[in-house]
């Protein structure tokens, strides 16, 4: 528009000068007139060349803005990168860049934000400036207990709590919290996953580990926190990477340490439901198990990450057998038996054993024994009681080296560590996980080497 008013300018004042001249000088009309022509022609075709370069270039402004800001953001992305531009905690006035380590994986958790624009359900770009375009999941949280919960957070350090990061204001009066991003809460994992194989007989070892891995954030929070979280529940369970983390934490001044048990039975609460929601029925061990947290106080709820429901094929035959070592070796051997067998009772689980193959094998070898006594074998002969069992269990593991342990006769492929744990169990349920608690009466602190659930 400026080169436009300039040409005009300058056309109107040739035509002054030329009309100054016709009237006061004595230079021929024709001549004059032919010069104005080619004076006005002249001015004519700069203008419409000025008017056409300020089009051109007014065109091209848009595209050349947009390759600044595209460098610009390229600039700043590698210097958050390089470490150059990290995160750094801001509670006041909006300097974008402090969450700059969301782009790393991190998540906004949004109060009000008009800058963000909706890619899908719970998946948001938000141009942010001086960074650009950043995909968070954003989670709305309008409630008062959302400045509570992010005020706890921050003050964990623990890898099966949620962290935050920090806070900001992007305009003042609009507050987002910056968390560690999160693939999806427990509610949404159970649309997208079972809890137990299609028997019913194994329970999925994603589901134990997510299980265990909220125990163990309840015990940070509990041991050393000295806090419940209050209000735990399927979607302030989150995953991360394949791992469970608690959120959402609840400063309720009126819940102690004394009474932390709520959040135990809270979770029994949500394990109960996910499995009434699938219409499966519980494992008689897990929920034993879930009775155990509902109903021990907190103080004894010891060890708990060693329970055997969260061991594998092999940690728990080894659990087995250092159970029949305490037993036999310990200094309360007599009130452990005593215990045991009148927690668990009699059972009649040589029923359950079949007619062939390494387990009748074990249980009927002291009636082949042909230097023994009857009133020694009576002794030594396989009892329906826990203790017995136990015994039983240590003998079948104790022979798991020898060549005679196979499936059945005739088959030369040896048990696997899976099928001899599964065929235990098999025979009595509800034996591992009483024993467990036995032991933890009697001061036993099983720890079993953590090989598979990390």
């Amino acid at each position: 528009m400026r080169g436009k008013t300039e040409a005009v300018n300058i056309l109107v004042s040739l035509t002054l000068i030329c009309a100054f001249v016709f009237v006061y000088s004595d230079i021929d009309v024709d001549v004059l007139n032919e010069i104005l022509h080619e004076i006005l022609s002249w001015c004519a075709r700069v203008s419409v060349a000025i008017v056409l370069l300020m089009v051109v270039i007014q065109s091209r402004m848009d595209v050349f803005r947009e390759l600044s800001r595209e460098l610009g953001d390229g600039i700043v992305e590698n210097l958050g990168n390089s470490g150059l531009l990290g995160p750094r905690r801001h509670h006041a006035s909006c300097h974008c860049h402090t969450i700059r380590e969301g782009t790393s994986g991190f998540m906004v958790q949004k109060l009000k934000h008009d800058l963000i624009k909706k890619i899908y359900d719970g998946v948001y770009q938000v141009n942010v400036e001086n960074i650009g375009r950043v995909i968070y999941n954003v989670a709305p949280r309008v409630d008062s207990l959302s400045r509570e919960s992010y005020n706890l957070a921050v003050a964990c350090s623990n890898e099966f709590v949620l962290k935050n990061i920090f806070c900001f204001n992007p305009n003042c009066n609009q507050v987002c919290y910056v968390m560690e991003h999160y693939e999806q809460n427990f509610k949404q994992w159970l649309q997208e996953n079972s809890l137990s194989d299609q028997q019913g007989k194994n329970l999925n070892p994603e589901f134990l580990q997510i299980l265990r891995d909220v125990l163990r954030g309840i015990v940070y929070l509990h041991r050393v926190k000295k806090r419940c979280h209050g209000k735990l529940s399927e979607t302030n369970i989150v995953i991360v990477n394949g791992r469970a983390k608690i959120t959402g934490m609840v400063n309720d001044i009126s819940k102690t340490y004394l009474d932390d048990y709520s959040d135990y039975k809270h979770l029994a609460t949500i394990v109960r439901r996910s499995f009434e929601t699938e219409q499966h029925d519980i494992p008689t061990e897990l929920k034993l198990f879930l009775t155990y947290i509902s109903k021990t106080e907190p103080s004894r709820l010891l060890n708990i990450e060693n329970h055997p429901i969260f061991l594998s094929p092999l940690q728990r035959l080894s659990y087995r057998v250092i159970a029949h070592t305490f037993l036999y070796f310990g200094k309360s051997k007599r009130s452990f038996a005593l215990a045991l067998n009148e927690k668990l009772g009699k059972c009649e689980w040589k029923l359950n054993v079949r007619t062939t193959g390494t387990f009748v094998m074990v249980l009927d070898r002291y009636n082949h024994l042909g230097n023994l006594s009857e009133k020694k074998r009576k002794i030594v002969e396989y009892k329906e009681s826990a203790i017995s069992f136990m015994r039983f269990c240590r003998n079948v593991v104790a022979h798991l080296k020898d060549n005679n342990v196979i499936r059945d006769p005739g088959q030369r492929k040896k048990l696997t560590v899976k099928e001899v744990e599964e065929e235990l169990n098999g025979y009595w349920p509800e034996f591992m996980p009483i024993l467990h608690e036995i032991l933890l009466e009697h001061g036993h602190l099983m720890v079993v080497h953590d090989a598979v659930l990390k």
